[in-house]
């Protein structure tokens, strides 16, 4: 049966679309046939096309990657001596980019899980170690950690504090002193650093505290600083937590703050929380995602002096020891080494009073002055930084005074002996 034609009064546009529709529809056909042959074969469930990984790549080139960076280098440098080699592979996606957080974070862990610890990676400062009595300060990255060496007798406490800005208010409070205990402050979760400290002071039989925030991440602070984790597989350290408890916290009258995070939590920190805790810090929604609760700051405990005594608390109720003393075997040969420092330091004063010890030095300077040629001291620097220009202008004067001094010490040495024996003999 013919198609019935439109009526050419009442629709002259569409019979004239529908004419030229007709003539054109083979050639469109014909187009998109074409147009599917062209393209690339469909991936099917059962043949997937093979693609290699990022971690892959970077892990192929991450021992020349480790060879480039040099002896001794950061994950950030680490990270800029991959990163080209990884972009030069040839299963790398073409404006795919390696960020530094996955490779530093997620990769840098993982590769090392597999092949060991990289030779000469140490990671950069966070938080400072603060030595009670030695006004010292350590910062508290890999490297400073390796080579640093505890002071005897000295302290055998350490606490770790997750702020960083809590240490000026300890300081003012004496806190270290008081306790003889050294303050490691940081930022948050403590890094590599810091745990390696406390598994070398542990090992020296130093008392280990952690103080944080009644929440998730504070609860999970100190289970880290105890128990292994995927960075530091072997570790494993008595630390006591003396960090604010949502007990303490509503005891206390805090005021809770809501939060609320996309993550879940690991079954080992929802295990380690009491029943209290996980009803403020751990509520599940049926219909979202993740945790949310209310969490207490350390900062809530007002005024700031308030903040110390119950760290205080927390310290004597923990069983913190007493000051640090040396044993028997110990304090009779201190003592007399510290005796004997005091005892040269007060002949030396003494001495000083006898003689005028200022204007007698004047006078001995003043009488060899010309033998050391002061006028010409550029040239005497100058001669001195062909031989190392590694120098300062000062260390290569000082170098050249001390050569003259050298020439001239018995003819220096009389006449010191000679000016002291006119000062006594005066008295």
């Amino acid at each position: 049966m013919a198609t019935k034609k439109k009526d050419f009064s009442s629709d002259p546009g569409g019979l004239i679309g529908d004419a030229i529709w007709s003539a054109v529809k083979p050639l469109y056909k014909e187009a998109k046939k074409q147009e599917r042959a062209a393209r690339a074969p469909r991936r099917t469930y059962y043949a997937p096309e093979p693609k290699v990984s990022q971690k892959e790549i970077v892990f192929s080139v991450m021992p020349r990657a480790i060879h480039n960076a040099g002896a001794n280098f950061s994950a950030r440098d680490l990270y800029y001596a991959a990163r080209p080699l990884v972009y030069a592979h040839g299963e790398w996606e073409n404006g795919k980019r390696l960020e530094y957080g996955y490779f530093s974070q997620t990769l840098l862990t993982e590769y090392q899980e597999q092949h060991g610890a990289i030779a000469g990676l140490w990671r950069d400062p966070r938080g400072s170690l603060h030595e009670p009595h030695t006004a010292k300060s350590v910062a508290l990255g890999t490297r400073e950690v390796a080579s640093y060496e505890f002071p005897e007798y000295t302290f055998d406490k350490i606490l770790y504090v997750e702020k960083e800005g809590e240490w000026p208010k300890l300081q003012a409070a004496r806190l270290a002193e008081r306790y003889d205990i050294a303050i490691a402050s940081a930022k948050g979760y403590p890094v590599e650093a810091v745990r390696e400290l406390f598994s070398r002071a542990e090992g020296g039989e130093y008392q280990l505290f952690c103080f944080h925030d009644a929440d998730l991440d504070g609860y999970n602070i100190a289970r880290v600083m105890r128990q292994a984790t995927r960075r530091m597989p072997g570790y494993s350290v008595e630390v006591i937590d003396i960090g604010l408890t949502v007990e303490d916290a509503l005891e206390m009258r805090l005021d809770p703050e809501p939060f609320s995070r996309k993550k879940d939590i690991s079954s080992e920190l929802l295990r380690s929380l009491s029943n209290v805790a996980r009803e403020y810090l751990y509520r599940r929604s049926p219909y979202a995602r993740g945790v949310s609760g209310a969490r207490f700051e350390l900062n809530a405990i007002l005024p700031d002096t308030a903040r110390i005594a119950y760290i205080e608390r927390k310290l004597e109720e923990n069983g913190i020891r007493g000051k640090v003393i040396p044993p028997e075997e110990k304090l009779a040969e201190m003592a007399d080494e510290k005796y004997r420092a005091l005892s040269a330091g007060w002949v030396t004063e003494t001495i000083e009073d006898l003689i005028s010890s200022e204007e007698f030095k004047k006078e001995i300077a003043d009488e060899f002055v010309d033998k050391f040629g002061l006028d010409e001291a550029r040239r005497h620097i100058e001669e001195r930084f062909d031989k190392d220009r590694a120098l300062s202008w000062r260390r290569a004067l000082e170098e050249k005074l001390k050569e003259v001094r050298h020439e001239h010490a018995d003819t220096f040495k009389s006449a010191v002996e000679s000016k002291l024996r006119e000062r006594l003999a005066g008295k």
